[in-house]
């Protein structure tokens, strides 16, 4: 019975692990804070409604990052970890012009990162 209890947390953490042993082997750093930021990004416009600029984040992500879930997971990970920070740090939205032009920055570093 003492053996069952140990293995959970330790697969646990090994589920927990993985996702970043595989983006970070399908991609570089730069790379993957690229995602991370427009995860960020996507975590404020879920959040305040910008609708517009999640579906330009997500047809980013679309047009430049190779076909490979563990980057899909980095970018939904970053989404989450953000979302939540966001909640419990009681943020606000902002100007839409503002995160827009943040957005626009965003996009234009993914798109020079992942050139080939």
């Amino acid at each position: 019975m003492t053996k069952n209890i140990l293995i959970v947390p330790i697969l646990l953490a090994q589920l927990a692990f993985t996702p970043n042993v595989l983006a970070q082997e399908a991609a570089s750093t730069p790379q993957l804070d690229s995602i991370s930021k427009l995860g960020e990004l996507n975590a404020t416009a879920l959040q305040c409604s910008y609708v517009e600029q999640m579906q330009r984040i997500k047809q980013a992500l679309i047009l430049n990052l190779p076909k490979q879930r563990a980057l899909g997971d980095w970018f939904e990970n970053s989404t989450n970890t953000a979302f939540l920070s966001f909640i419990s740090g009681g943020n606000n939205c902002g100007s839409l012009a503002i995160f827009t032009l943040k957005v626009d920055e965003a996009v234009i570093e993914l798109e020079n990162v992942f050139k080939n």
